[in-house]
């Protein structure tokens, strides 16, 4: 059996890999359930197998755009900024929270800006985080109400969670989001327009440690660095659970990335990419 600390460098490995290479993930995974069911029978399931195997990669082939964050296809979407420019986006999603307070008094020690995407009913249950956000010069934009999947919802609903995550930031701040982040970063065609038809620019990312799975601050810190790129909009968490190593490796990172000459911006504060 593998020591625990192999076992969890061999998942993140391959976690990195299937997020990386989703694609060919989900072609060799199709490819084996469609070989498999042929497998089984032969003589009677080849044409079969490879009807299921040519519809899966045409559904697939559509809803690609809906979950690649650097797709244009579907609408209009900034995942980065200039790649010639020593700037850098911090992203917080899924907050206010408890964790909020601590990662403000980070970026106001360390000197950096950064943008957080509230939910709406975070928003409207820490109001003082949000109003604080902004008062120190960061950029508040939506990330829905509820933090539903988007992608599994029918269009109503789907205008149902962006306008109501708006309504709630204006309710606290006093004026209307300009900026929208779908939760998991899904989206039909018709989201982006809802967003646009709403007032809001559509924000997604290039970076993503996935600090959510709590694997250490250093860890988190090591995997923006691995995949670091100048322009890098980096996608990290004040809420949706214990958030406290996000907030250690914020410090560390942004003390690294100074040493490197970076600038720490909000995401419209980043130049357009060439």
């Amino acid at each position: 059996m593998l020591e625990p600390d192999k076992l969890s460098i061999c998942c993140d490995a391959v976690r990195d890999w299937v997020n990386e290479n989703y694609e060919a993930s989900y072609i060799i995974g199709v490819g084996a359930l469609s070989l498999a069911s042929w497998a089984l029978d032969p003589k009677k399931s080849k044409k079969r197998a490879l009807g299921i195997f040519a519809t899966a990669l045409a559904v697939g082939a559509m809803l690609e755009p809906c979950v690649n964050v650097q797709s244009q296809v579907y609408g209009p979407v900034l995942s980065h900024g200039s790649r010639q420019k020593r700037c850098v986006a911090l992203t917080f999603d899924d907050g206010p929270s408890e964790y909020t307070g601590s990662l403000l008094d980070v970026l106001a020690e360390e000197g950096a800006k950064a943008t957080f995407f509230c939910l709406g009913e975070q928003a409207l249950r820490y109001p003082e985080l949000v109003r604080r956000a902004e008062a120190e010069g960061h950029l508040v934009g939506s990330h829905s109400y509820t933090h539903r999947n988007l992608l599994g919802r029918l269009p109503a609903a789907s205008r149902r969670q962006i306008v109501t995550g708006a309504q709630a930031l204006n309710d606290v701040l006093g004026h209307y989001p300009l900026w929208f982040r779908p939760p998991y970063g899904m989206r039909y065609p018709w989201t982006i327009l809802q967003a646009r038809q709403s007032g809001m620019s559509t924000v997604l990312w290039s970076n993503c440690p996935c600090d959510w799975t709590t694997p250490g601050a250093k860890v988190i810190m090591e995997r923006i660095i691995r995949s670091f790129q100048p322009g890098d909009i980096i996608l990290l968490h004040d809420g949706g659970g214990d958030r406290s190593q996000t907030v250690i490796a914020v410090r560390y990172l942004i003390r690294y990335l100074h040493r490197q000459g970076y600038k720490f911006v909000r995401v419209d504060e980043l130049e357009p990419a060439e």
